[in-house]
């Protein structure tokens, strides 16, 4: 009886510890909630061709929307409950892509971009090893299913499809202050030669109004950046 009660109690606590996990990861990922501009570069990377391209950025977050600026080509992204957007700056309107849509970049962002872990996903199971199952709790988002998992002081997540084949992994650093300070991605099906690391130099405040961060304004939003 006595063992039987430790086993309880060791799932139990498993089970909470897990859950904690995948708090403090919406915590870190939504900023609890606060409005934020990050200022850095993202660097491609193609293993094949030993290539790297660095692109510099500048990213307006709240808890319900990103939009990245990427100095080098002008143009702009923008994730929020609409759903995923890219512009450049001649452009006369915003073009809506799929959250899924495989191309290199900022668009390689579009899981830290186009996922709210606090609306899209609940947690389907925790397991043995102290991971999160996650699934999806919104039709608009493009994985059907994820695993989250800390190692370290950082977090790993692979997105899956439908059949619960992994299509991409996000690796989320964490710096000595407590927030992100490097964001890898992976491509695991197509074009895995092709990554994409985030790396943030400064984190700064932002007062811009929620309401503003629409598809039909992101003319207008690059008035934000210089």
């Amino acid at each position: 009886m006595y063992k039987f009660l430790l086993i309880i109690i060791f799932i139990f606590a498993n089970a909470l510890y897990s859950k904690d996990v995948f708090n403090e990861f919406v915590s870190l990922y939504h900023m609890d909630g606060k409005n934020a501009r990050l200022i850095g570069n993202f660097v491609d990377t193609d293993s094949k061709k030993d290539t790297s391209v660095v692109s510099d950025f500048e990213l307006i977050t709240g808890r319900d929307y990103k939009l990245v600026y990427l100095k080098n080509s002008k143009s702009l992204f923008l994730a929020n409950t609409q759903g995923f957007f890219v512009m450049g700056r001649n452009q006369v309107s915003a073009l809506k892509i799929s959250g899924n849509y495989v191309i290199t970049g900022a668009a390689n962002m579009s899981d830290i971009m186009s996922v709210n872990f606090i609306n899209d996903y609940k947690i389907e199971s925790v397991n043995a090893d102290n991971s999160v199952s996650l699934i999806k709790n919104s039709k608009n988002v493009p994985y059907a299913k994820a695993l989250l998992k800390k190692e370290g002081k950082d977090y790993v997540i692979d997105f899956f499809d439908n059949t619960g084949k992994a299509i991409k992994r996000g690796i989320y650093k964490i710096s000595s202050s407590g927030g992100f300070s490097k964001m890898e991605f992976y491509n695991l099906v197509i074009n895995t030669n092709l990554s994409t690391v985030c790396n943030v130099d400064r984190m700064l405040s932002s007062d811009v109004t929620s309401s503003y961060f629409r598809s039909e304004n992101m003319k207008a939003l690059f008035g934000l950046f210089n």
